[in-house]
């Protein structure tokens, strides 16, 4: 890893927040390395403080600006190395960003900051950061094609492998949707955001979890204790 944009990158796969990390200037910085690691074998860093050789690529930017041997306002210093070091990282992540990127991103803000709903932010947070780019990226497809089962359909198998979505023979608003998952608090707060986010409000999705509900002629469906029924 040699770059501040892919320290952050994989920062932030690790569950760490952009916000958080704290860019310093490297004690011992290396010639060959924007990011300075003692250990070369690290693959990311273990702690928020990153060292940082600032000159590794913009010394005619920073050659000057942060001279170590300039003296004074040393903590004012710091705080501006921050600051610089974090708009780097922005710019060089924005590169070759497509208009794609820039709706999702958008999207995503909008769900963390709550405009779409304290209870949707707070169901959000119960997928895990590539859950949350899945959803994020069908429900742009949603927008676009105004397609709410299809898409659902397409959301939940993407988000649960062993899922089937089956479409009642009794009315056209109605959906059956087996996870085969186990049943958890958190998974009925996952597929309600689902259905939320996905269907209008005429839509009625009843859930079964880790038993398929019984099919008249599918041998695998009606095995005692191992289905239920609907």
């Amino acid at each position: 890893m040699n770059y501040i944009w892919e320290t952050v990158l994989q920062a932030e796969k690790d569950n760490k927040k952009r916000d958080e990390l704290h860019f310093v200037d490297a004690v011992n910085p290396s010639p060959y390395m924007e990011v300075s690691f003692v250990d070369l074998n690290l693959k990311a860093p273990e702690e928020e403080i990153i060292e940082v050789n600032p000159l590794y690529r913009l010394q005619d930017v920073f050659g000057e600006l942060f001279d170590k041997n300039i003296e004074g306002m040393l903590r004012t210093r710091e705080l501006f190395f921050d600051v610089c070091l974090h708009y780097i990282a922005q710019l060089d992540l924005r590169e070759g960003i497509s208009k794609e990127d820039y709706y999702y991103e958008a999207l995503n803000q909008d769900i963390v900051q709550g405009r779409y709903g304290m209870h949707t932010k707070e169901d959000f947070q119960f997928f895990e950061k590539k859950e949350q780019k899945i959803v994020l990226r069908f429900y742009l497809q949603l927008l676009k094609t105004r397609n709410y089962q299809e898409i659902f359909k397409k959301v939940i198998v993407a988000l649960y492998p062993c899922a089937y979505v089956y479409e009642s023979n009794e009315t056209d608003d109605e959906l059956l949707v087996y996870l085969g998952v186990t049943e958890t608090i958190e998974e009925e707060r996952r597929v309600t955001f689902l259905k939320d986010m996905f269907l209008p409000l005429r839509e009625r999705v009843h859930f079964f979890y880790e038993h398929h509900f019984g099919i008249i002629g599918v041998d695998e469906t009606m095995m005692i204790d191992e289905m239920v029924l609907f």
